[in-house]
């Protein structure tokens, strides 16, 4: 059975951990979405109703000026005396117990006449005109009659609502804001009722007149009247009576809506035969039902800034948990790389010195070849050395514990002591050295990391550049402004652009090239680079195959001058 890489597994666990994160979220962000859609459709709810129930007070009390106005007319006006006015009032009239129907405006308005006589002549009640008005007229008192003035049972439940959920929450509960509407609405019946009622007038017993009814609002043949019965006693004979008058219900419908185009704009009328004791947007003044025609869908919730927060810290916090497993894997695969190029690098001279010394302690080795083989072992003893020197040297910049040891020179100073290393290290390669001393350049630096970082960039040009034509590689200086640079230039292979970048981080190369190709643990370049950045310098890799180029540059140039 082949094993699942570790890497695999750990990335399959992340990712499962970060689903369920996800999913948590998801679903802590749906519910709190879902509350607070709720929670603004029981607010949208609870606005509407606000609304509607201004828009009630604000139509009944417009309906209740309108039947104050006619309940504050004496009787006499409906006999005549009332000249034509307000187009709201279609025709006032009279009718008494066994007569006929009388219209102060009958001669002004004619047609209207004519058509009131045809509406309540289409009724055939026995009676004639007479029947049908008067029972109008106690239709009318009775479902007004009907219409609660108190809403006790509502006012108790609302308080126990208040109790149990307190103030600040009632506002949203659908039961609380139902019950609110019906005592509104016995309130508006009670208002309305006191404002008309008290405007009767009460006509002293010289004049005659006993008893005067209250103008209601009733729906008859599909059209509006306001209606009172008259009781006179004159004498010893009682004369019953019905005064009216007849509305344009459009006019009157249009007047009404114009109390709430500011609460309602898309709200309209519709008729009712009377008023509806259980109907929450029944009209007290006038039959009619306001039809809201406005929705309490609410808008979409948006993303609250907890939870667009809660996001961003969970993205921000996988991202992070992502790059340090990224980097925790990094690192391990580097430790490993490095282990097995160590490894390999220390088992090579290792060996190559147990074997020589082995063979010279025997004395297996004739004399005239011992200085060849002490030769083998001192190259084999620099290049550990130069590998410790690497990895210290590294550590101590991974640690931030790297000293720097900074003094005055110049250029040639600096370099000339190094040319003999230099040359040691290349000619075992089959290489020369071409390093000209620069002009006399006043600089100050740490000479020990430059010889470093050059070693470097000389020991890669023996590995990479040997056997090349020419086999020459080339250590060329020049001031540039307040720099100094150093170019390691051979003619080998040279480094494809791609790989450019890469070859400057820790431990780049592989075990299986280091076991398989040029000795190293890939850890010289990044060295060298940081090296050079710890002086406030440069180092990049430069040119075009055939071929390497290396550049450094040094910012410590104080003067040059030419000898």
């Amino acid at each position: 059975m082949r094993k699942i890489p570790r890497g695999i597994l750990l990335w399959t666990a992340l990712a499962l951990c970060g689903a369920l994160i996800v999913l948590a979220m998801a679903w802590v962000t749906r519910s709190a979405l879902a509350a607070e859609g709720s929670r603004a459709r029981a607010e949208a709810r609870a606005d509407l109703e606000e609304r509607t129930r201004l828009a009630l007070w604000r139509m009944d009390a417009a309906g209740a000026a309108i039947a104050l106005g006619e309940n504050s007319r004496p009787p006499g006006d409906y006999s005549g005396g009332i000249p034509p006015g307000d187009p709201l009032f279609r025709l006032h009239f009279e009718i008494r117990q066994g007569g006929s129907l009388i219209s102060p405006e009958a001669a002004a308005r004619p047609a209207d006449f004519h058509q009131l006589r045809q509406l309540l002549q289409a009724n055939p009640l026995p009676g004639g005109e007479w029947s049908v008005l008067n029972e109008a007229a106690e239709a009318g008192e009775n479902a007004w009659q009907a219409v609660p003035k108190e809403a006790r049972k509502s006012q108790a439940d609302n308080a126990g609502i208040r109790s149990l959920k307190g103030t600040a929450q009632v506002r949203s509960d659908a039961a609380y804001q139902s019950n609110f509407t019906n005592v509104e609405q016995a309130l508006r019946a009670k208002t309305v009722d006191e404002t008309v009622t008290n405007s009767i007038l009460q006509k002293s017993v010289a004049v005659g007149m006993e008893e005067i009814g209250v103008m209601r609002a009733v729906r008859a043949g599909g059209e509006i009247f306001l209606l009172r019965q008259l009781v006179t006693k004159t004498g010893g004979s009682t004369q019953h009576r019905v005064q009216g008058v007849w509305l344009d219900g459009e006019i009157l419908a249009r007047r009404l809506l114009g109390e709430l185009h500011d609460l309602l704009p898309a709200a309209t009328l519709d008729p009712l035969p009377a008023p509806a004791a259980d109907d929450p947007l029944a009209l007290i003044s006038f039959p009619f039902h306001l039809r809201r025609n406005e929705s309490t869908a609410a808008p979409p919730a948006a993303l609250t800034r907890p939870l667009a927060a809660g996001w961003a810290a969970i993205a921000l916090a996988l991202a992070a948990t992502g790059l340090l497993v990224h980097g925790v894997m990094r690192l391990s695969e580097r430790r490993a790389a490095f282990v097995s190029a160590v490894t390999h690098e220390l088992r090579t001279p290792l060996t190559t010195f147990r074997l020589y010394s082995e063979m010279l302690e025997s004395d297996a080795v004739k004399p005239e070849k011992r200085g060849g083989y002490l030769r083998v072992l001192s190259r084999e003893a620099d290049r550990l050395t130069h590998l410790v020197e690497n990895v210290l040297s590294f550590s101590q910049i991974e640690r931030g514990s790297a000293r720097s040891v900074v003094r005055d020179t110049t250029a040639a100073a600096l370099l000339e002591p190094m040319r003999d290393r230099f040359e040691a290290r290349l000619t075992g390669s089959g290489l020369t050295l071409k390093m000209p001393l620069p002009a006399e350049i006043q600089l100050r630096t740490d000479a020990a990391v430059v010889e470093h970082i050059l070693f470097n960039l000389i020991d890669n040009a023996a590995k990479y550049a040997a056997g090349s034509t020419p086999p020459v590689v080339e250590i060329a200086t020049r001031a540039d402004g307040r720099f100094w640079e150093i170019a390691v230039i051979d003619h080998g292979p040279g480094i494809p652009p791609a790989e450019r970048r890469r070859i400057f981080r820790a431990f780049h190369k592989s075990a299986r090239e280091a076991a398989e190709t040029r000795p190293g643990v890939g850890l010289g370049l990044a060295l060298s680079r940081r090296l050079a950045k710890s002086l406030g310098g440069t180092l990049t890799c430069e040119g075009p195959a055939p071929g390497t180029r290396f550049l450094l540059r040094i910012p410590a140039i104080l003067r040059e001058s030419k000898s």
